[in-house]
């Protein structure tokens, strides 16, 4: 079967406090050649997602194509966040794709990530290849927060599944993080 974006709806946003965003550059970019993985936490609102934490999986295990993490350790940070994050809640999580050989990570879901998305919850996406020149952090026209650290070029991308369904279609989240590129009237 073959992934596709599901036909054009009201756009989903994801807004990424500074804290979280730092999360996911650092973690991303610190296994860099695998992958990380990690929750997020925050409100969700009608078609919008407040993303205010993104904490990494301490003990993912990781390669260049996948990272897990055990579910008895995600049920004990379930269990602390039902207790101490009062008006937050656990939203969604995020994972990098690296580079890989010849091919470069990208912001797009694998079967493997579409097969393993639990719909109603927001997945980011963080692409992290080597850069060819500098570029200040932006938003794409795509949705996508995209900009370089280092040596590093980094895309930030997301996606939702509504609910299950046969076909792996997949709804792409447009994600923005005002810290880095600035308030834009849209």
């Amino acid at each position: 079967m073959t992934t596709k974006e599901q036909p054009k709806q009201e756009r989903l946003g994801a807004y990424l406090s500074f804290p979280a965003f730092l999360a996911i550059v650092s973690s991303s970019v610190e296994v860099f050649k695998k992958e990380t993985l990690g929750y997020l936490i925050g409100i969700k609102a009608d078609n919008k997602f407040m993303v205010e934490y993104a904490i990494p999986y301490q003990t993912a295990e990781s390669t260049a194509t996948h990272a897990t993490i055990d579910e008895g350790r995600v049920n004990r940070v379930n269990d602390i966040l039902d207790k101490l994050s009062e008006r937050l809640e656990y939203i969604g999580d995020f994972h990098s794709h690296t580079v890989y050989g010849e091919c470069p990570g990208t912001v797009i879901p694998s079967d493997t990530d579409l097969m393993s998305t639990v719909p109603g919850e927001l997945n980011i996406i963080c692409a992290v290849n080597y850069k060819k020149r500098a570029v200040n952090w932006h938003e794409t026209s795509r949705g996508i927060l995209a900009g370089t650290v280092g040596e590093y070029r980094i895309e930030i991308g997301g996606y939702y599944v509504a609910e299950a369904h046969i076909g792996r279609s997949y709804q792409r989240v447009i994600v923005k993080c005002t810290s880095v590129t600035g308030i834009h009237d849209d």
